[in-house]
């Protein structure tokens, strides 16, 4: 069966720096058998979520129909986004990837989720929607197709919000959100494949 990846890039998916780097994406992920397809959602266009979460909908339905294998990986605002579309289509998704993606607002964090989200209302709208819908319509089984990856310290998406509880939820020794998440599709990445072959 073919295999592929829908990523979803952060809140900087527009910037040409972030553009050229995820476009090398599919260079690393096709060595190990994998189509990859960028769905981008142009964070800082539109206040709304639910435009930005048809996207990827649109995108699981598409390959579902060519019949691939579907895995969702997602990385910072991204994380919440694909897990909000997993809830959404959880029998067309093998698994998910959250790489140091913002899940729920957090309790006496910094930053805040307020603060984070202050120019883009849309990645708050989708937080929200996971935190306070949709993780209470994943069961124990759904949350064992899940993995989470953090690095030791992030300093823009809080560490106690990238976990979720029933998932695989590992650490990686690195430090700095945009670092840390290169890292984790580049050198850490036989971690991830180990997941998805699990």
């Amino acid at each position: 069966m073919k295999k592929a990846i829908i990523y979803v890039p952060g809140l900087n998916d527009d910037k040409f720096l972030n553009k050229k780097l995820i476009n090398f994406l599919p260079l690393i992920w096709n060595k190990y058998g994998f189509d990859v397809f960028i769905v981008r959602p142009e964070w800082r266009t539109g206040k709304f979520f639910y435009p930005k979460l048809t996207l990827i909908i649109n995108k699981i339905d598409e390959l579902s129909s060519k019949g691939y294998a579907i895995y969702l990986f997602g990385q910072s605002a991204g994380g919440a986004a694909v897990l909000n579309a997993y809830t959404e289509r959880k029998n067309k998704i093998k698994k998910v990837v959250n790489i140091c993606g913002r899940l729920r607002k957090g309790k006496d964090v910094l930053p805040s989720l307020k603060t984070e989200t202050a120019e883009n209302p849309a990645f708050a709208e989708s937080v929200l929607l996971f935190e306070n819908l949709n993780e209470n319509r994943l069961t124990m089984n759904d949350r064992k197709k899940v993995l989470t990856i953090k690095p030791i310290w992030d300093g823009v998406v809080p560490s106690s919000t990238v976990a979720l509880q029933g998932a695989t939820n590992i650490t990686i020794p690195m430090v700095q959100h945009s670092i840390a998440g290169i890292s984790a599709l580049t050198i850490f990445s036989q971690e991830i494949l180990s997941f998805l072959s699990s």
